[in-house]
């Protein structure tokens, strides 16, 4: 059962098939989205120093800076909601249908569903890796419960599996 006071907390981080908006590049109230943020705020009137100060060899700096910046606003603002919240605008699996499944079965996550582990999840939509995580995290949420998946996992870099993939290869 989720502890009251880290419910919404939870529901907004762990998407209903266990995988974490909240560390994704995509999620408008996300970890990224807010650290960019910061680092934005913190570098508010950097560029005009630049153009003040940067001797003319090194003005390519600035450049540089303007692109960085550029990109730093993507990850600031990004657009999905979460699956939570409607539609995922940001979801790199087209056409899940896990969030309104879940809604249709009253549950939170798969795992609470009675017939998780189901057939509906396969190979049309999903990748052999995304199907293996959606396993794997929501057996973990059967086994250890909600809240310790939460706690073990909230810090993890949502990318990371693929770190570990290259390094493999």
């Amino acid at each position: 059962m989720i502890e009251e006071k880290i419910k919404d907390e939870i529901l907004n981080s762990v998407a209903p098939c266990s995988m974490f908006c909240s560390t994704c590049t995509a999620c408008k109230y996300g970890k990224i989205s807010n650290h960019s943020k910061k680092l934005l705020q913190l570098l508010e009137g950097h560029e005009e120093f630049l153009e003040k100060n940067l001797k003319k060899q090194y003005i390519h700096k600035l450049e540089e800076f303007k692109l960085f910046s550029q990109k730093l606003k993507k990850y600031a603002y990004p657009k999905c909601d979460g699956c939570r919240k409607g539609r995922a605008n940001g979801c790199s699996i087209k056409n899940c249908f896990i969030p309104e499944c879940a809604k249709e079965h009253n549950v939170n996550f798969c795992a609470d569903c009675k017939e998780f582990p189901c057939n509906k999840v396969n190979k049309s939509i999903f990748k052999e890796s995304t199907i293996q995580k959606w396993l794997n995290g929501n057996n973990k949420i059967r086994e250890t419960g909600i809240n310790n998946y939460y706690n073990d996992n909230k810090n993890i870099p949502h990318y990371i599996n693929y770190k570990k993939e290259e390094k493999l290869k």
